[in-house]
């Protein structure tokens, strides 16, 4: 379902993001399963608080959550801070009419006192209207004003944490399938052992090549994966 407000807002999302196609590792497995019976279930109301411990991918897991939810004809909005502290604090003014707010980064507020008071207010709105809340960042950075950290701590906390590198592979091979892009296992080896060994680093690595693969109409080679590697 489109957003007006999300339009508004002319904030991009991957509409290819979906917890369907969300690699899950075995260390995060639980708090996926968690995230799935919310939006299958009946829990109106739900606040969480993803407490991201690296580059782990909590940007593309909100963007699949909003999508998700906006698939079974609920309204949703995904705001990532990053792009938003930019703005004014009113932009979250009405927001809590809809089914799913995700406000991803939340620890950017810091020592924005009109943001703190704007996203406490929102707090107490869902809760109040019992629209689903899901916030992302992380919690040891967050030095808001007392009440706004009291709140959030109040709110169920989900970690989610970092790929093993035993399974580096595999989730490389699963964001390649996602993006309909073939790789060899020699260079998909060459693409993990030669790239920052993290999943938001290779996500973006291999979303490159697609791109440049497309333009060029060419297959995706090791001189390619070198220039794109070199290029980041």
């Amino acid at each position: 379902m489109s957003n007006p407000r999300q339009l508004a807002l002319q904030i991009q999302i991957n509409e290819r993001a979906s917890l369907n196609n969300f690699f899950v590792s075995k260390n995060n497995n639980k708090t996926i399963q968690i995230l799935k019976n919310i939006l299958l279930g009946s829990d109106n109301g739900a606040q969480i608080f993803i407490d991201d411990l690296g580059s782990n991918g909590k940007s593309y897991l909100l963007q699949a959550v909003c999508n998700d939810f906006s698939d079974s004809h609920n309204s949703s909005i995904y705001i990532p801070m990053q792009e938003a502290i930019n703005l004014d604090p009113s932009i979250l003014e009405g927001v809590s009419e809809l089914n799913l707010i995700c406000i991803d980064d939340v620890d950017l507020i810091n020592k924005r006192r009109e943001w703190e008071i704007a996203l406490f207010n929102l707090i107490n709105e869902c809760y109040e209207k019992e629209c689903f809340l899901l916030l992302s960042g992380s919690i040891n950075k967050l030095e808001a004003i007392p009440d706004l950290v009291s709140r959030i701590k109040k709110m169920e906390t989900l970690r989610l944490e970092a790929i093993n590198d035993d399974e580096l592979l595999e989730a490389t091979q699963a964001i390649s399938k996602n993006l309909n892009i073939e790789i060899s296992d020699k260079n998909m080896n060459y693409l993990i052992n030669n790239s920052k060994r993290d999943i938001k680093t290779i996500f973006r690595t291999l979303s490159q090549l697609e791109r440049e693969s497309l333009e060029r109409k060419k297959s995706i080679g090791l001189n390619l994966i070198k220039e794109v590697i070199r290029s980041s």
